[in-house]
């Protein structure tokens, strides 16, 4: 009987043990959960931090590119060249742009990442606060190549690191990455536009029909300029210059009547061609300086981020929530195959790229020139480019999400081919509301493409990385790099028209082409599945 009691005490004894056990058991899982809970809080919280900062270095980046365009006249002026030399300030910026894909994608893969975007975005800021003051072409050149370098780093690095930090979940952040950048490209325009150089009649008149004392010069007929004589007063000389291209004429006019000035200007040598155009002082230098005050502040945010969590690429974000559930994708393509189709794509995004810069690098000089519009109407213009681009970068974060990437870059491919040839027929038509229309339109249709073609590579091609991000940069960054002296060329000793020609080449080209890539690629996927069938 003692011995019955004893058993049933040490079961009873044993089954509390059990229970204390697991309820202990319960608590620390509970705690573990909670622990690993906010864990994952806090690295999401880190890795969004952390993109929230290169969303702000876009946004100098997307400041400092949306001045390019509107200011482009502006620096002719201080540099006082024609159309086809100032067109290779492009050329300087693509040649930096190849400089900088290396140096960038190097440095990423190497070296501290928050130093390097550091570095990159205050390089960026440097430069631009120095670009106004080049008045030796020699120099302009120089500062756009390093302009070139930097911003084409940045976009580099923030590429290849949003794959990094947010893996296969990267495809709205991509687009909201870019999308913050065309944000800074839509404001800098309407803030440099007051700054601009103003148009002024060449030929102003007193009350007393006495013509105001002045010295204005005219080398060509795209190269608006306004010199000052060698005391450096713009108004104390008393000759009016006019050159064309066979031969100068020097009028010293000095209580000139109306109908003498009439008599002049209907002489045989000076046609409509002949007709100066006279700009007033500049003072760009203002919006570069913001850029710069823009870049300093991106670049101290790196510091406050890091301060507070610490360095994103060092702590296990990438192990927590949504991330560890998805599994690495596998590509069934060989490693031949791998680069015939990243060459492919890389070829696709070099027609984009060209054309991108070309439009909104020479719209303002082709509307100010062909459509004879202000350098206001221009930067609004511009503006309306952006917007649309903004607007389009910002849907596409929801568009991606629900929309299968293929079908989302051959629709917007055929926006801006579609785009571009309204555009066309509004100049040829002179239909002005048109014209707004078809420039938002190309913006709009511009404006996934870039990351989307990412996007696809890595989805269906192979993973990106600083390296790989690099290598396509400088692909397109080689083509794009003598296109805009071609585009300026033809645009000023040809027609101003080849503005909207080469746009037209540029799309039906790029279209064709990823037609070509997406019909290649499906046929390979379907023998890929036949084989996979056949094996099982």
């Amino acid at each position: 009987m003692v011995d019955v009691c004893e058993i049933s005490v040490k079961m009873e004894k044993n089954e509390c043990e059990k229970f204390i056990v697991e309820v202990d058991n319960g608590i620390n899982m509970r705690n573990k959960g909670e622990i690993d809970k906010n864990t994952e809080k806090v690295n999401y919280r880190h890795r969004f931090m952390h993109t929230a900062c290169l969303c702000f270095s876009m946004f100098s980046l997307g400041w400092r590119n949306g001045l390019v365009g509107p200011t482009f006249p502006d620096l002719r002026l201080i540099t006082n060249e024609d159309l086809s030399t100032a067109s290779w300030i492009f050329t300087a910026i693509s040649f930096g742009g190849l400089l900088g894909s290396v140096c960038g994608g190097f440095a990423y893969d190497r070296f501290n990442r928050i130093a390097v975007f550091m570095c990159i975005v205050i390089g960026l800021g440097i430069v631009a606060g120095v670009a106004p003051w080049c008045t030796h072409f020699a120099l302009m050149f120089i500062v756009h190549i390093l302009h070139g370098g930097f911003a084409s780093a940045l976009d580099t690095a923030v590429t290849a690191d949003m794959t990094l930090v947010w893996r296969y979940q990267a495809g709205p952040y991509m687009q909201a990455v870019h999308g913050i950048f065309s944000v800074g490209a839509i404001v800098s325009p309407f803030v440099a536009e007051p700054y601009l150089a103003k148009k002024i009649d060449p030929f102003p008149f007193q009350s007393s029909t006495q013509m105001l004392n002045g010295t204005v010069s005219r080398v060509m007929t795209s190269t608006p300029s306004f010199k000052s004589n060698p005391s450096g007063s713009k108004v104390n000389a008393s000759v009016f210059t006019y050159e064309t291209t066979s031969m100068q004429f020097d009028y010293s006019i000095l209580n000139s009547t109306v109908d003498t000035l009439n008599l002049l200007m209907s002489s045989e040598n000076l046609t409509d061609q002949s007709v100066p155009s006279v700009y007033g002082e500049t003072f760009i230098y203002i919006p570069y300086s913001l850029a710069t005050l823009i870049c300093l502040i991106a670049a101290s945010l790196y510091l406050i981020v890091y301060f507070i969590y610490g360095n994103v690429y060092n702590l296990p974000v990438n192990s927590y929530g949504d991330l560890k559930k998805i599994p690495q994708r596998e590509h069934f393509l060989s490693k031949k195959m791998k680069t015939i189709f990243t060459v492919l794509l890389a070829l696709t995004l070099t027609f984009y790229v060209m054309g991108e810069r070309s439009f909104i690098g020479f719209l303002m000089t082709f509307i100010i020139t062909e459509l004879d519009w202000s350098k206001s109407r221009g930067s609004s213009a511009s503006s309306i480019f952006w917007i649309a681009f903004a607007v389009g970068r910002l849907s596409g974060i929801i568009i991606v999400k629900y929309i299968n990437i293929s079908a989302v870059i051959m629709t917007f491919f055929l926006m801006i081919t579609t785009g571009a040839a309204l555009f066309w027929i509004a100049v040829i038509y002179k239909i002005n509301l048109l014209v707004w229309m078809s420039i938002a339109i190309v913006g709009y249709g511009m404006s996934v493409i870039f990351a989307s073609i990412f996007l696809w590579i890595s989805e269906n091609v192979r993973k990106l990385t600083g390296k790989m991000v690099s290598v396509i940069f400088i692909f397109f960054s080689s083509g794009a790099m003598v296109f805009p002296i071609l585009i300026g060329h033809l645009m000023d000793k040809v027609s101003q028209m080849w503005f909207i020609y080469s746009q037209l080449v540029l799309f039906c080209a790029m279209c064709t082409l990823f037609i070509f890539v997406l019909g290649f690629f499906n046929v390979l996927k379907r023998r890929n599945a036949r084989l996979s069938l056949d094996v099982q």
